[in-house]
């Protein structure tokens, strides 16, 4: 069972948590970095536009593996422009709603394209079986 812990002893400059404990049994599903691309190889040309399609997959990569945002434990955000991180960070509000998974952010000098405004990586957790709990 994943479990957030947020001590008082660090300040709070977001929504999401500070730490994620998985539990016995628990297992964690890490995903690569995923930008903003359609399938086709299209791209958003804003950076709000190519965080919601980032999350949307990942939404999807989780629903395929029978998860859903709740089981987010950690993402790790790579950004290109500082001036970019208001639209981002409504874009990620919007998806993860109530969650608060550990996150980070870097500004980043270049991705691996330079269409590419931001990169997103991180795990979830998949909680053990009822049976294997017990």
């Amino acid at each position: 069972m994943r479990q957030v812990h947020n001590p008082d002893i660090v300040p709070p400059f977001g929504p999401y948590c500070h730490a994620v404990e998985v539990g016995p049994g628990d297992s964690l599903l890490a995903f690569s970095g995923l930008v903003g691309c359609e399938r086709d190889g299209t791209l958003p040309a804003d950076a709000g536009a190519q965080t919601s399609l980032i999350l949307q997959t990942l939404a999807q990569l989780l629903a395929a593996e029978g998860l859903g945002t709740e089981n987010v434990g950690k993402l790790n955000f790579f950004v290109l422009r500082r001036e970019d991180l208001p639209a981002i960070r409504a874009a990620r509000d919007t998806w993860l709603g109530d969650h608060r998974p550990a996150m980070s952010l870097v500004l980043v000098a270049g991705l691996g394209s330079e269409d590419w405004l931001l990169e997103v990586d991180g795990f979830a957790v998949r909680p053990a079986a009822p049976e294997a709990a017990e």
